[in-house]
C-alpha cells in the first residue's frame, strides 16, 4: 500500500480528508479555549506607566465590572456587584464613581415597566463606592424600559460653591440633568426642547443615544449625541441654581462638530464615544465606527489620527496623558492600549469582558493636556478589510458564547463545515457502495 492508498479514492478520500480537518479544527479550538486567560493579561510592556489604570467593563453577558489594573497587568481592585459598568472615575484615593446598569426581572420592576411590551427593565445607578469595603456610600438611581439603549453611560462630578453636583446623560429619555448630594434635580435639558424626533420613532426608540457628558466650566457642559455623529455644548443659564423647571432657565445648544441632526451626515465622526476637550479647544474623540481615534482642532480639522481596523476595533474612549501619550479603550479587541508620541503601542492589557472606558489613576482632567500639534505627535495604525469583519464576527459571537469560545468561532465554523463535508461525502461514498452491492446481487453489472 502506498502512502495515501489508505484514504481510498473519490468520495471516500474526500470524506476522510474533511473528517481529519474537522478533528484538527476541534483540537485547535480546544487548545485556544484552555489557553485563554480569565483575568487581565499584559501583552505589551515596552514602556509601562507609572500609575494604575481604572477600566470599566461593560461585559457581554452580564459579567460587567470595574477593575484597577497595575502597570504589570495585575488586578489590584475589583467591583462586580452589577451587570454593566460604563464609566469609572476616581473621587479620591479610596473612592470611585461608577455609572452602572442592571437588568431587572419584570416581576421586580415598577408597575410602569412591568407590562410595557419589553422583557424586563433596567435600573440605572450612579454609585460612589468605598474601595476598601466595596460598599456603596451614595447612589442616585432610576428605572427605564429595557437594558439595551436605555443605560446610564456617563456622569461627571463638579462642585458649586463647595456643594457637590453630578451631571448625567440619560440615554433612554434623551436628556441631560444634574442632581445634588440629596438626590434633588437642580437642572435638566431634554433633546425634544431643541430637536424634532423622527416621524414614526416612539419615545423608546434609539434617537440621540447620548453617551457622554463633561462639565467644561461653570454653566457649560459638553455632550456626545452619538446617533447625530455630533458633539455639542450646552450653555445652561442657571446651572448653579436649584430650579429644574425648563420655564425658569434657558439652555443654548451650540454644535462643536458634526451635522447636528439625526438624519444628517457630513462630519468627520461616525457614532463617536467619549469626546475629551484638550488645550486650545482641541477635541480628542473615539471615532468608533471608523475604528480610529482622532484629534480635531478648533476648526474641526483632523490634526492627529490613530487606528484603522487592522489596529483598533470599535474604540470607545481615548484620554491624552500629560506626557503626550494617549490611552485608548479598544473595545472589540478587549484591551486597553497606550500609544506613544511616535504612534506606537508601548503598553497594552487584554481585559476581556468588553471594556467601555479607561482612566489612568488619579484621573486628572484633560483641559491642560498637550495637543498633538504642541507635542509633535505622530499618528499610526493600519486599515484592514479582513480584520474589520473578522473582529466584528468574533465580537458578536461573544454576546451568545463564552468569551474564550467566541475567540475560536471561526476555527469552530471551519470545523463545522469540514464535518458537514465529511458527512455529505460519506453519504455519497456509502450510497455508491450500496448501489454496487445491489448490482452484484441482481446481476446488472
Amino acid at each position: 500500500m502506498t502512502r495515501f492508498e489508505w484514504l481510498g479514492t473519490g468520495h471516500e478520500r474526500r470524506a476522510k480528508l474533511f473528517a481529519c480537518l474537522a478533528v484538527v479544527c476541534l483540537a485547535v479550538a480546544t487548545a485556544g479555549v484552555l489557553a485563554a486567560p480569565d483575568r487581565p493579561r499584559l501583552t505589551v510592556d515596552d514602556e509601562p506607566p507609572e500609575n494604575n489604570t481604572y477600566v470599566a467593563l461593560q461585559g457581554y453577558q452580564d459579567e460587567g465590572r470595574a477593575i484597577e489594573v497595575s502597570p504589570e497587568g495585575e488586578t489590584v481592585w475589583e467591583y462586580d456587584d452589577t451587570d454593566d459598568v460604563f464609566d469609572v472615575e476616581a473621587l479620591g484615593p479610596d473612592r470611585v464613581q461608577l455609572s452602572t446598569a442592571d437588568e431587572i426581572p419584570d416581576a421586580d420592576c415598577p408597575d410602569k415597566y412591568r407590562d410595557d411590551g419589553f422583557s424586563n427593565c433596567v435600573r440605572n445607578s450612579l454609585r460612589i463606592v468605598d474601595k476598601s469595603s466595596n460598599n456603596v456610600v451614595w447612589e442616585y438611581a432610576w428605572y427605564d424600559a429595557e437594558l439595551h439603549e436605555h443605560e446610564l453611560h456617563d456622569a461627571d462630578h463638579y462642585t458649586v460653591d463647595g456643594a457637590d453636583r453630578w451631571v448625567l446623560v440619560d440615554m433612554g429619555n434623551d436628556r441631560v440633568f444634574a442632581v445634588d448630594r440629596d438626590g434633588e434635580m437642580v437642572w435638566q435639558w431634554n433633546a425634544t426642547e431643541t430637536y424634532d424626533r423622527p416621524d414614526g420613532m416612539g419615545p423608546e426608540g434609539d434617537w440621540t443615544h447620548m453617551n457622554d457628558v463633561d462639565r467644561l466650566e461653570p454653566g457649560v457642559f459638553q455632550v456626545s449625541l452619538r446617533n447625530f455623529d455630533t458633539v455639542v455644548e450646552l450653555h445652561v443659564e442657571n446651572a448653579s441654581g436649584d430650579d429644574p423647571d425648563p420655564e425658569n432657565r434657558e439652555v443654548t445648544v451650540e454644535p462643536v462638530v458634526g451635522p447636528n441632526s439625526f438624519s444628517g451626515s457630513g462630519g468627520p465622526l461616525y457614532e463617536q464615544h467619549n469626546p475629551d476637550r484638550l488645550a486650545d479647544d482641541h477635541l480628542l474623540v473615539a471615532d468608533s465606527e471608523h475604528d480610529r481615534v482622532v484629534e480635531l482642532n478648533a476648526d474641526d480639522e483632523v490634526v492627529w489620527e490613530f487606528g484603522g481596523s487592522a489596529t483598533l476595533n470599535w474604540p470607545r474612549d481615548a484620554d491624552r496623558q500629560s506626557n503626550g501619550h494617549t490611552l485608548v479603550t479598544d473595545s472589540y479587541n478587549d484591551r486597553v492600549v497606550e500609544v506613544d508620541e511616535n504612534g506606537e503601542i508601548v503598553w497594552a492589557v487584554e481585559t476581556g469582558g468588553l471594556p467601555y472606558e479607561a482612566d489612568r489613576v488619579p484621573g486628572e482632567g484633560s483641559a491642560d493636556r498637550p495637543t498633538a500639534t504642541e507635542a509633535g505627535l505622530a499618528g499610526g495604525g493600519e486599515e484592514g478589510f479582513v480584520e474589520r469583519y473578522l473582529g466584528y464576527g468574533i465580537a458578536l459571537s461573544r454576546y451568545v458564547l463564552p468569551a474564550a469560545l467566541a475567540q475560536q468561532v471561526f476555527v469552530l465554523a471551519l470545523g463545522a463545515l469540514a464535518l458537514l463535508g465529511a458527512t455529505i461525502e460519506g453519504i455519497r461514498w456509502r450510497g455508491l457502495g450500496v448501489r454496487g452491492w445491489l448490482a452484484d446481487r441482481t446481476g446488472e453489472r
